[in-house]
């Protein structure tokens, strides 16, 4: 599921192209991916972009008349920027240009989805959503309040997207891994120096993970291949920082990858699903 860092480098990537001109046809709308039918796709033609955004992990594409696109990729959704549409786009946003913002999805599920909001609709949907990570205003103290008021183990915490917007299973081992804490600590049991480890981790990671994918971003979203992952999926290769290999605990819809050197004391942490398949 593409996270923060992939879809605010796409952001930046085609925000001027996006914007340039006007829409002139809507070739592909599959009926399970658009999600709303008031107001109707349709009435983004003749109309251009005012602005390309993002908010959490949707993407937001503002139209003159204040209505905003929103898309939700999900796991399999990828987006492209392109002169031909695949032939299996769900979306399909045709400019004058010749351009079309092109959505597709992998398999027969259409978990994605867009909807088109009012200002009004569009701020009760994201009305729930915490801070962003990279806002200036998101600093030491306002993560020190997140982590008192969203009570997780911090792996738990970092994919809340009540607590911090954005950020997703991938970038959660990540910042984890900098910051040198363990996914199973407790965010209340934090000390103001594991605080400040952590704001600055999850700040530098998010940050030069967008850096590092803009350049990438100019024919659409980044695929898995360009992300440039420190542990996560990379279960028994040498941690870049101690050496030791990178270990995991696996649940039932995800992995989380650590190093027991760097993050847990060298003590490995108890995969609780195997626990329970050898009870069983």
């Amino acid at each position: 599921m593409p996270e923060l860092p992939e879809l605010e480098a796409f952001v930046i990537a085609q925000r001027a192209t996006l914007t340039a001109d006007p829409i002139e046809a809507i070739p592909a709308a599959h009926f399970a991916t658009v999600k709303t039918i008031d107001p109707p796709i349709a009435s983004l033609v003749g109309q251009r972009f005012a602005d390309v955004g993002r908010r959490a992990k949707r993407l937001l594409f503002t139209a003159e008349d204040g209505n905003t696109l929103a898309i939700h990729l999900m796991s399999a959704g990828r987006l492209a920027v392109t002169p031909k549409p695949a032939k299996s786009a769900v979306l399909a946003v045709r400019f004058a240009s010749g351009l079309s913002l092109a959505m597709t999805e992998g398999g027969s599920k259409r978990r994605a989805g867009a909807w088109l909001w009012t200002p009004e609709a569009l701020a009760e949907e994201l009305g729930h959503l915490g801070p962003e990570p990279l806002d200036p205003a998101f600093d030491v103290d306002a993560l020190a309040r997140a982590l008192v008021e969203h009570p997780h183990q911090l792996h738990g915490f970092l994919r809340d997207q009540r607590a911090i917007a954005g950020i997703g299973r991938a970038f959660a081992n990540e910042i984890l891994h900098a910051a040198m804490l363990s996914p199973y600590a407790r965010s209340s049991t934090l000390t103001s120096d594991e605080v400040a480890r952590l704001h600055a981790a999850i700040v530098g990671v998010l940050g030069a993970a967008v850096e590092r994918l803009v350049p990438l971003s100019s024919a659409g979203l980044t695929t898995k291949a360009d992300r440039g992952y420190t542990v996560h999926d990379r279960a028994g290769q040498p941690c870049p920082r101690c050496g030791d290999r990178i270990r995991t605990v696996s649940f039932d819809e995800y992995t989380v990858y650590y190093c027991a050197t760097c993050q847990t004391g060298g003590k490995p942490l108890a995969d609780r699903r195997l626990s329970r398949l050898l009870r069983e």
